[in-house]
């Protein structure tokens, strides 16, 4: 009777390994139209474009790491000390041949493709550390990265971000980065676990609180455009943490503590006609990207129709 609940007991085992890796059998999904592709759109803070491009073992690190995950699109943010030449040349060893970069100082976004690129707009006024629209695989792709030290300006920027996307009538557009901003989805889960992170803002004082509270009024701005928060979909609330990373030397390697000071910065928002295309959503916060950056990727898979 041991042997035999021992024999089960390793089988569900194995089972439930299989079941959590990647067999490599996306090659013969089939949708049941032809004609359709699963594309992976992946955005990743880099953490100071790797210290100004100076630390090359972590961007390697990240690279292969991208690789793995062969996403079509990849948005970035804090390409610190990258010009546009710079990105092309880091996405090629990722196997995008496209890139584009809102701006060549500062903290800039940028995209990559592996089909080109057609860029719409740069806009450096009102949108954070910039807003690029690009058009790649038939979609408006929108990449922003947010002011990282004031909820008011954070508050103006998206209604900016937002007025632009009703102003160009952006019906099939996706929407991403750091937007160093709460949910109102995650709210619950913030007031009952994030209970160090009030006071790691700083209290009524903080100009990244809303009167001493958690502020989720930019969130609650990109929903009502109406937007859809794809990650929240296929995540549940006390798994979300995009910030911070134990690369940060200050974050105690304790779970337990890290959940008191975790949040969600990193968002992928999509237009409502585009979600029922939306296949999966992934907040990729697991060991494998505890040291790449101080914030966690996030990605989605979409189906879509070859052009």
């Amino acid at each position: 009777m041991k042997k035999s609940l021992l024999f089960w007991m390793l089988a569900m085992l194995v089972c439930m390994n299989v079941a959590g890796q990647n067999t490599g059998d996306e090659k013969y999904q089939r949708h049941w139209q032809a004609g359709h592709e699963k594309i992976r759109i992946i955005s990743y803070n880099i953490f100071n474009g790797f210290d100004y491009k100076k630390d090359a073992d972590r961007r390697d690190r990240l690279v292969d790491w991208v690789v793995k995950q062969d996403p079509e699109v990849l948005a970035l943010q804090e390409l610190c000390g990258f010009t546009e030449g710079d990105l092309l040349k880091l996405a090629q060893r990722w196997g995008h041949s496209y890139a584009a970069i809102v701006k060549e100082n500062g903290y800039p976004v940028g995209i990559t493709s592996k089909k080109p690129i057609e860029v719409v707009n740069r806009l450096l006024e009102n949108c954070g550390h910039g807003l690029l629209h690009v058009k790649t695989y038939g979609y408006d792709f929108l990449v922003t990265h947010l002011n990282p030290s004031s909820t008011e300006k954070r508050r103006a920027e998206a209604k900016n971000i937002a007025k632009y996307i009703e102003d160009n009538k952006l019906e099939k557009c996706l929407l991403m980065g750091d937007l160093n901003s709460h949910s109102p989805f995650d709210a619950d889960g913030m007031e009952r676990e994030s209970t160090s992170l009030l006071m790691k803002y700083g209290g009524k004082a903080s100009a990244n609180l809303l009167d001493g509270d958690f502020d989720y009024s930019v969130i609650s701005t990109f929903l009502s455009v109406p937007l859809i928060d794809v990650c929240r979909k296929f995540t549940e609330v006390n798994e979300r943490t995009t910030f911070p990373t134990p690369v940060l030397m200050y974050l105690s390697r304790n779970k337990n503590v890290q959940k008191l000071v975790g949040e969600r910065l990193d968002y992928i928002f999509v237009s409502p006609s585009l979600f029922k295309n939306v296949v999966d959503g992934f907040i990729y916060n697991g060991p494998e990207n505890d040291f790449l950056s101080d914030h966690y990727p996030v990605g989605i898979d979409l189906c879509v129709k070859n052009k």
